[in-house]
């Protein structure tokens, strides 16, 4: 599976790689566990007001910085601001919560020496992420309260699959499926107990007042959508 995402992933990157215009710096961080890899992408006149931390999709268990560059390439383009790309650690072989406190470490990180990453001592910090990306970024926005913002990339937020979308587009042309979800969340789990923790359940059952404002890129035909327009729902 992993195999298989992977090139998926490179297809679409070979029609589009090589058009951003700017620095791509290596470095690593280390954690509490571990070294982290991450990729610094610094645009042509970026600003120095903010800085954005990019988690990628996969189910937790494929992609990496290279399968998802063109996204935060074009990002960084967009907006002028500095990127930053993590490589967490995925699943099976590091099944949850390893994973999402990879991302966590990593963040407190950056916040913590932003100015090592060319940005101006007040920048703004904030994170994004893809499907499973956009889960650990929500996830993160809820547990580290000195964040900015968030954009949530059609975000895995509904573990229940219960909403409408669900069962409307649960169909194999829609390409994800409950089926590939479960598949999905089976190898990034330990158990189902897991989906209870309050870091995970936590995106429906708690307030979500104290989380920083939030751009929401929901795709229409997907079951993920509802998840996602009820996270939505609830923050307006």
């Amino acid at each position: 599976m992993r195999h298989f995402m992977d090139n998926v992933h490179g297809k679409i990157n070979e029609k589009l790689n090589g058009t951003f215009k700017g620095n791509l710096e290596e470095r690593s961080v280390k954690t509490k566990s571990t070294d982290i890899q991450i990729s610094i992408y610094t645009p042509i006149d970026a600003k120095k007001d903010k800085l954005g931390i990019f988690f990628h999709g996969g189910g937790w268990v494929s992609g990496n910085r290279q399968s998802h560059q063109v996204g935060v390439n074009f990002m960084a383009d967009a907006t002028k601001t500095i990127w930053i790309s993590v490589e967490y650690r995925l699943a099976p072989e590091y099944k949850y919560p390893i994973w999402l406190d990879d991302c966590c470490d990593v963040t407190q990180y950056i916040i913590e020496n932003k100015t090592s990453f060319g940005v101006g001592a007040t920048a703004k910090v904030g994170v994004a992420g893809d499907s499973a990306g956009g889960m650990i970024a929500a996830s993160i926005a809820r547990t580290i309260k000195n964040l900015d913002f968030q954009i949530i990339i059609y975000g895995v937020l509904d573990m229940i699959q219960e909403t409408e979308s669900y069962k409307e587009f649960n169909k194999e042309m829609y390409f994800l499926t409950v089926d590939f979800m479960n598949w999905f969340i089976s190898n990034a789990f330990e158990s189902s107990q897991d989906l209870k923790d309050p870091r995970i359940s936590g995106l429906f059952n708690t307030s979500l007042k104290d989380v920083p404002p939030c751009l929401f890129i929901v795709s229409e035909l997907d079951v993920l959508r509802d998840g996602n327009l009820g996270i939505k729902n609830i923050l307006l």
